[in-house]
């Protein structure tokens, strides 16, 4: 059982990230339910779109269950790992969380959250 001490631990900065990264799981859904139902043309097969989000999905559990063991190394490579399942379909939106989430894990804040036993 968590307690509310032991919750007020997790810095602001790492709360941001988890938010961030837990959007990025259903915007591409939105994005292919916004498309398909309105008929609008994008570069992209739309079934891509599906695809990064399922992607999101497993890096969202990947990232959580880090955050859990407190593996700092692990932790910042799934933001190169957003960044890198964003590229093919150049998702700006998932480009932009990855590079804020990995400035973001750079503050003290964050670092000693890791470092604390």
């Amino acid at each position: 059982m968590t307690t509310k001490a032991k919750q007020a631990k997790k810095p602001i900065q790492l709360r941001i990230i988890f938010i961030l990264n837990a959007l990025m799981m259903f915007l591409p859904f939105l994005v292919h339910f916004l498309v398909t139902n309105n008929k609008i043309e994008m570069d992209v097969v739309p079934m891509y779109v599906i695809y990064t989000g399922i992607a999101y999905i497993i890096s969202f559990g990947a990232l959580v269950y880090c955050i859990l063991i407190k593996k700092f190394f692990a932790f910042r490579t799934m933001f190169v790992i957003n960044l890198l399942i964003a590229l093919p379909v150049g998702v700006d939106g998932g480009m932009v969380v990855a590079i804020v989430s990995f400035i973001l894990s750079h503050t003290k804040q964050v670092k000693s959250f890791f470092n604390a036993s």
